[in-house]
């Protein structure tokens, strides 16, 4: 994966974890979540499904389909994800 998919994709994670809050702004989490999700499916990493599924968990926080799912379940989903994408 080039640096620039990686910078889009740290951009998409960091917009969610800094507007998560702001229930204006849902849509547009979601929207970035979404993003990040079809970098992530497009590379050639070798973990992108694994990633691909936290993102989905990060998305249903917003959709309302996990309805056990924290701020905190977010959080841990965003800094697992850049995790995988730094190493």
């Amino acid at each position: 994966m080039d640096q620039t998919t990686k910078d889009t994709i740290y951009f998409c994670l960091d917009f969610v974890k800094n507007n998560y809050s702001a229930q204006s702004q849902n849509v547009q989490c979601r929207n970035w979540i979404k993003m990040a999700m079809d970098l992530v499916s497009k590379s050639d990493l070798p973990t992108s499904d694994f990633i691909v599924a936290n993102l989905k968990e990060a998305d249903d926080y917003f959709s309302g389909v996990n309805g056990n799912a924290t701020s905190n379940t977010l959080f841990e989903k965003i800094e697992m994800v850049k995790t995988l994408l730094t190493s």
